[in-house]
């Protein structure tokens, strides 16, 4: 294992373990033994490691899709739906995390400075596949709101991240569902049909009340 991988290992765990973040960069290193220099090749501060634990789960999403041979015959709607079906299966992973740190925060997560470069990633990761709808013609690129569109993808990953915490079904049925609708509801609407789509997505939100 790196020794980047350990520090990100050993932060998750020790805010499971201690039910808090570490107070400082040489606590951490001292759970783990290592030096605070080694700690500082790496990262700047307690909160890039956070960052970097929200984005290695971008990383591996994409690196798992890249490895799908049928990936680059999908249709924009389709890549999308993997890359939400992907990451969030990856963030199953370690649930144990998430359930600690922002299962009881409403706003989660966007109202976390950790998750903005996370966000970031993820906006350019779904912009490059905006660009190839609008390409196709799979989404029309409407005057003035066309540059927008990543933006609302955004929401829709808040919107799911908040399903998924409060999940309790087996095998996250609910989650897949939210991920389905949402995603189809958007290409609809960037389409020219989105009546269907909003009805069922309108009651789907309705019944999950998130």
């Amino acid at each position: 294992m790196s020794t980047k991988a350990k520090i990100t290992k050993a932060y998750m765990e020790f805010e499971l373990m201690e039910g808090r973040v570490p107070h400082s960069v040489f606590e951490l290193c001292k759970k783990i033994k290592i030096e605070e220099a080694a700690f500082y090749k790496l990262f700047v501060s307690l909160n890039s490691v956070q960052e970097e634990i929200l984005a290695e789960f971008l990383t591996l999403t994409q690196e798992i899709i890249n490895k799908d041979p049928e990936y680059p015959n999908y249709n924009s709607r389709e890549k999308t739906l993997a890359v939400f079906y992907t990451l969030f299966s990856q963030f199953e992973k370690s649930r144990s995390y998430f359930l600690a740190k922002y299962s009881s925060l409403k706003d989660a997560p966007k109202q976390f400075k950790e998750w903005d470069s996370f966000m970031k990633k993820l906006d350019y990761q779904i912009e490059c596949i905006i660009q190839e709808a609008k390409q196709s013609a799979e989404i029309i690129d409407r005057p003035y709101v066309g540059v927008h569109y990543s933006k609302g993808f955004k929401l829709i990953f808040t919107y799911i991240f908040r399903v998924w915490i409060n999940d309790a079904s087996e095998g996250f049925t609910t989650t897949d569902a939210a991920i389905e609708k949402s995603v189809n509801l958007s290409f609809d609407m960037l389409g020219t049909s989105p009546l269907d789509s909003l009805i069922d997505f309108g009651k789907f939100a309705f019944k999950t009340k998130i």
